[in-house]
């Protein structure tokens, strides 16, 4: 279970990465798919399983307390995109492209920093003391 989330980080590192070099090809994809129920379907499921995911490995990780708040984060997140509803999903992703374009490089950055730490985080056994 924890190469999953080794594998998501790994997915987010090299999402980092194209943001920072070709920003440009998340976003169009976003935006050509925001119409598709299917991206609307992914967003909830894929934040319900990490979130779960997440919660249920937290202990395995070298920081529980950080990694149980990514994984309640990430299930609210869940929680809200539901009852948000698909139109407003796609009200909310026009709304967001245009303003994030701009700090595309600095999305990237900070998503690197979260894949890596997801990483790092399941990495190493926690020692008992």
């Amino acid at each position: 279970m924890k190469v999953i989330i080794k594998l998501f980080g790994i997915l987010i590192i090299l999402a980092g990465i194209l943001l920072l070099v070709k920003s440009q090809i998340i976003l169009a994809w976003i935006e050509n798919n925001m119409l598709s129920s299917c991206l609307y379907v992914t967003a909830i499921l894929g934040r319900l399983a990490l979130g779960i995911l997440f919660l249920l490995l937290a202990k395995e990780s070298i920081y529980p307390t950080a990694i149980k708040v990514f994984g309640y984060l990430f299930v609210l997140a869940a929680i809200a995109l539901f009852f948000m509803g698909h139109e407003n999903f796609q009200d909310f992703i026009s709304f967001l492209i245009p303003h994030v374009n701009p700090y595309a490089p600095l999305v990237g950055v900070l998503a690197i920093v979260f894949g890596a730490f997801f990483i790092y985080a399941f990495s190493k056994r926690k020692k008992f003391e």
